[in-house]
Formats: structure tokens, sequence, C-alpha cells
């Protein structure tokens, strides 16, 4: 059977209709790096990113941060722009143009971040209690003399076992009201995003540098920023939870793995949108965002510590923290307690506290509102919504709707415990495993026909099958040799040192990979070719190279400068050189560095769960979010097996409608895979 790949002059078929059907574009590029940054940039840079650098020691976690970002970060959010952008889809038809089994990545990728909104809107809710509260006068502030008052008055916390289902009327108003604001953001597609996002972006912004200039006269700030960059805890790079968390502050940060900026470059005029410098942009505005968020927070907590230190309790002020460690408070926290209180000791604080928590608000909804417009697009982009073309405010609605009902799941007393489940699950491991299968997509399986021409189908399917199954048994064995267990005594046993196991994977995964290698490059068609050749068209990067064309080229002057070729080094030296380019490194770190890092986070998340339960949480509680994420792996392996449920089933030919569901529900023949792909 032929290779199951688009050839170049199908994918542009399927580009020009479509443009000719009507797709919207952004009114202006700077309307799509606004939104794309408000997207990126949301709650989690202001607490998640602060917390995280101070559970790990300070600068430490800055170390694993950076390097996740540049070499796994980066590379992604270049892909995931790249495909949107010259494919002309969302996440769903770009991973299933470049291969019919591949469209459930894009669907998972699309619902885990709609599944991200029910919950998101309820912090954001939150915010927005603290926000009215903050009109108050002085002495009716509810939170001032109050630190149990996010625990008690809003979020309603009890802990697992104690539930008495108590519904939040106050936060459910404000979940309601946040849905609205999303629905009148999104109802017009990108038109209306791209006005609202002129607004929303910048303003909280110029808030956060007034937030961290005032903060910087407080006493104790200075401490403060010295505990932010300046602490230095070796020790803390030793924990392994130190990558993966450093990952998930990545993705969740980027908006990568959520099919946002798929979606969002979809939208972009593929013949001048210059990809790798967007990529660039939008990534140095989120880091910066985060650093930022971490000057206001900690010059803060810092202030607070010093009075705390100092026992200036004389105020009436309820010290959240006996011991006067603030820096040691969740993320949660910090945002919801520490700094509500410090807002209380400090002149007008109903302008802190509107100043502080409109900027909350306006961060959030950005990227509450971009993920609910990727699931619209989803919907309008299926066979349903092309066959029936509903007008966009009334998907729009409906997807708001649905969300605002899921969200009902956080408003009893329960709802805090499900919300940190629920973000572990579709964080740390869904987006995990749709980062490692994105990277499978475009660096293992696109263009992979280009192989097959050079070297054979053997060859290729030799190394490829090598590859995964060293990569599979070398993690396995790094993973589990070290975990510990107690003889008949009680006494902690395991087989071997976390180093020793690692170094009996390392060795087992190099040799399988050597040995398939080898095999490969003897069993290659073309023994004309001369070694190098053959390795590298039996272990190149040609699908990320087919994007780093596409985009290198859209962003020079052919004519003056010349066609763009990968491999050659005229061009490979440019590109190292331009800002506006993807270098040589681009299509390594997609195929082989992220795919092979997610994936061996993915089996530690697993074995970390199995031997401890997350959280402490009851297994019935757990089971919420293992659900979720056990959706997620149906949608990706049903529509691999079965990946006619994803065409309209007109294409059957059949005329019953019973026919037509069979169609559908029958696995699709390779022979049949681009065929039908021509078709849609």
């Amino acid at each position: 059977h032929r290779p199951v790949t688009m050839a170049t002059k199908d994918i542009e078929v399927a580009i020009q209709e479509k443009r000719e059907d009507g797709r919207k574009n952004w009114d202006h590029p700077a309307s799509f790096i606004l939104a794309a940054v408000g997207s990126a940039v949301g709650l989690g840079n202001v607490w998640r990113f602060p917390y995280l650098v101070s559970k790990y020691g300070g600068a430490p976690f800055l170390i694993p941060y950076f390097l996740v970002l540049f070499l796994v970060g980066m590379p992604i959010l270049g892909m995931e722009l790249s495909i949107g952008t010259f494919f002309q889809a969302g996440d769903a038809d770009a991973f299933g143009s470049m291969h019919p089994r591949l469209r459930g990545i894009g669907v998972a990728s699309v619902f885990a971040g709609y599944a991200v909104t029910f919950y998101y809107t309820v912090i954001i809710a939150y915010a927005g209690v603290y926000f009215i509260g903050s009109f108050n006068p002085t002495e009716e502030i509810p939170w001032i003399n109050n630190t149990d008052y996010f625990y008690t008055n809003v979020s309603m916390y009890t802990e697992p076992g104690n539930f008495e289902g108590t519904f939040n009327w106050r936060v459910f108003i404000g979940m309601m009201i946040m849905w609205i604001f999303i629905f009148l953001a999104i109802f017009r597609s990108v038109k209306s995003t791209g006005w609202v996002v002129k607004f929303t972006v910048p303003i909280p912004l110029l808030i956060l540098v007034v937030l961290i200039i005032r903060a910087a006269f407080l006493e104790g700030a200075g401490d403060g920023l010295k505990n932010y960059l300046f602490k230095w805890d070796p020790e803390a790079l030793s924990d392994a939870s130190i990558w993966a968390n450093a990952i998930g502050q990545v993705f969740f940060s980027l908006g990568v793995c959520m099919g946002v900026m798929t979606t969002y470059s979809s939208h972009n005029n593929k013949k001048t949108t210059n990809v790798p410098l967007s990529e660039k942009l939008i990534t140095l505005s989120d880091t910066g965002i985060a650093l930022m968020g971490g000057f206001a927070i900690y010059e803060v907590l810092g202030y607070m510590q010093t009075r705390c230190l100092a026992g200036e309790e004389a105020e009436g002020v309820a010290l959240v923290n006996s011991s006067c460690d603030y820096y040691q408070l969740s993320s949660m926290s910090l945002a919801f307690v520490a700094y509500p209180e410090a807002i209380g000791t400090i002149g007008a604080p109903q302008l802190w506290g509107i100043l502080f928590f409109g900027c909350l608000i306006l961060l959030g909804i950005d990227s509450a509102f971009s993920l609910v417009e990727v699931m619209c697009t989803l919907v309008k982009d299926s066979w349903p919504g092309l066959r029936f073309r509903p007008p966009s405010w009334i998907v729009a609605l409906t997807c708001c709707l649905v969300g605002f009902l899921a969200g009902l799941l956080y408003m009893f007393d329960s709802g805090l415990v499900m919300l940190d489940i629920v973000d572990q699950y579709i964080n740390n491991w869904g987006m995990v495993l749709i980062g490692m299968l994105e990277c499978f997509a475009v660096g293992w399986v696109y263009k992979i026909d280009l192989q097959y021409q050079k070297v054979g189908k053997t060859a290729v399917l030799i190394y490829n099958t090598g590859f995964f199954i060293a990569l599979a048994l070398g993690t396995i064995l790094a993973v589990s040799l070290p975990i510990p267990w107690t003889d008949e005594s009680d006494n902690p046993l395991a087989l071997m040192s976390e180093l020793s196991a690692f170094g009996v994977g390392i060795t087992v995964f190099l040799g399988i990979w050597i040995t398939a290698t080898c095999i490969a490059t003897v069993k290659a068609l073309d023994m004309n070719m001369t070694l190098g050749q053959r390795l590298w068209a039996i272990a190149g990067w040609y699908g990320p190279d087919t994007i780093r064309v596409m985009a290198n080229n859209t962003c020079r002057d052919t004519e003056l400068e010349g066609e763009w070729r990968p491999n050659t080094w005229r061009s490979e030296i440019q590109a190292m050189l331009r800002h506006d380019c993807f270098a040589i490194t681009f299509g390594f770190l997609i195929k082989y560095f992220a795919c092979c890092l997610l994936f061996v986070i993915t089996l530690i998340n697993i074995k970390n769960d199995c031997v401890t339960r997350y959280g402490g949480y009851p297994s019935n509680l757990l089971a919420v979010g293992q659900l979720i994420f056990a959706f997620m792996v149906t949608l990706i392996a049903g529509i691999a097996i079965f990946p006619r449920v994803m065409y309209d089933p007109k294409f059957s030919g059949k005329k019953l409608e019973s026919d037509r569901i069979l169609w559908m529900l029958t696995p699709l023949p390779v022979k049949e895979h681009k065929e039908v792909n021509e078709k849609s």
C-alpha cells in the first residue's frame, strides 16, 4: 500500500477550498499576536510561576524552566503556529491532513483546553468576588482581618470526607457572569475576539506595572526579590518533580497542546505571516509577564514577612502564617490570602484591591475565551458544521452553555478539591501526553512517504519500531527498578538506586536503538547512497523540515535571496543567524528531544500515581480526574481505529442511514486513506 500522507497539491486544494468557504482572517497581524499573547498569559503567570519558584528554592527552578522553554516549549509552539497557518485548519483538521488516524490528537487537545475552562472560570469568579468586595468602605472590606475568608467564605473549602454538599451561590453567580463575558468576546469569531484583545491584553499589563512600582516602596520588598531570583538551593535540582512541574508550567503558560495556537494561527494569511517571529514574540511576552508577576508577588511577600518577623500584630491584622514563612504558601493562597492581607495593611486598600483583582480577571478571561473559541472552531470545521453552516453565535452560545453546566461540578464545598484533582490529570497527564503525540505526528508520521521513496518502507519501519521499543523498555526499567517495597519486617527495599537504574535504562535504550539503526541501514534499498545519506533518509526529520521550508521561505524575498533549502550550508547558516527563521535544531527537538522527554515524563507520572495517591485524596475522588484523562485517551485511540467517524457519511455512497452509520464505524482500509482525505 502507498504511504498515507496528502500530497502538496492536495493540501493546497484543501486550503483554497477553506478560503473560498469564507474562513475569517484577523483584521491585522497585531490582532493575532495580541490574541495569542492574551491566551498564553493567564493566571498561572501571576501566581503559579512564583509559587513554583518558591517551592523549589528560588533560582534553581529557573534552570529547568528555561531549558524546557527553549528546548521543548518554543519548538512545539512554533510547530503549532506553523501547521495552523499553512494548513489553514484547527488542530483536528491539521493533524488529520497529515494522516487520517491522527485526527484524534487534535480533538483530544481541544477537549483538554475546553475542559480547563470548566474550572478556570471558577477561579476567575473567585477573583470577581474579591473585586466586588473591594468597592466597600475600608472597615467593611470582608477579607481584612480575616485570613480564612477565601477558604471559608469564597471557596467554601471542606476536607475530603467531610463534604456536606453545600452549594456556593456567590461563586455560581460570578461564574455565570464570566461565561456571559466569554460569549460576548467570541460570538463573532475572530472579528469580535480581535477587537476585545486590544483592550484586555494591554490593560492588565499596565496594572501589573503599577502594582510592581507600588510594592517596591514597601518595607521588605528587597528581601522578597532576593528570595525570588537570588536564593539558591542546589538540592532542588535533584528532585525529579521539578522537571515535570517545569514542563507543566511551560505548556500551560504558553498555551500549547490545547489547540489554541493552531486555531488562532489558522486565521492568518499564510502568504505573509512570519511564523518564526510570531513564536519568539509570544514566548518573550509570556515569559516576561511571568517574571513580572513574580516581582509583584514577591515584593508583597517580603513585606508581609518583614511585618511578621517584627511582630506587627497591633494593627489587628490576622497574620496568615504564624511561622512567618510566607514564601512557602501554595499558589492559590498567594493570590487570595497573602496578597489581600497585604492590601489590607496599606493605604487605599479599595484602589489596590480593584487593580489587583481586576488584573486577575482580565488575564483569566483572555485565556478562557481563547479555549472556548477553539472548541467553536472544532465544531464549525467538523462535518456537521460544514454541512449545516450554523451561525457563529449559535455555536458560541452552545459551547458556553455546555461549559457553564460542566462548571457546576465545582460549585459545592468539594469544588476546590475537585479543581485540584482535575487540573492534575488534565495538565500534568493530558497535556504532556498530547505534546508527545503532536511531536510524534509531525516528527515521525508527517512526510514519511519521502523516507519510503528513498530507502524503502521496510528499513524505515525497522528503525522506527526499534527506536520506540528501545525508548519504552529503557524508560520502564529506569523508572521501575528503584521503586521501593517493604519486607516482612517493614524494612524498605529496592532492586537498585535511582542512578544505577538510570544507567541500566540508558544502556538498554542505546543498545536496542543502535541495533535497529544498523539493521535498517543494511535493509535500505538504494545501496548507491553513502552511509550518511542512508542514515539521514532513515532517521532524518522530513516532516519538521517541510514545515521549515514553508515558514522560512515566507519571511524572505526569494527573488533577491533565493529559495531557502533545508540541509544546505548557505540556507542553514542563514537560518541560525536570522531571528525570523527556524534553525536546523527545530527538527531534532521535535522528533527526538521533545518527543522522548515527554514520553519519559508520562511514564514517571503514571509510576508516581501508582506508588502514591495524588494529594492523598480518596480513590473515588481521583477517579473523576482519571476518567477525564481516560476519555482523552479514548478520543485519540477511537479515532485512530475508526477515522471515518470524522467524515461526512455522504462520502460513503450509501443511501440508507443505517448503512452510512455502519460505514462510519468500519475501520478505514489503508488504501482508502488518501482518497477520503482528498474528499474531506
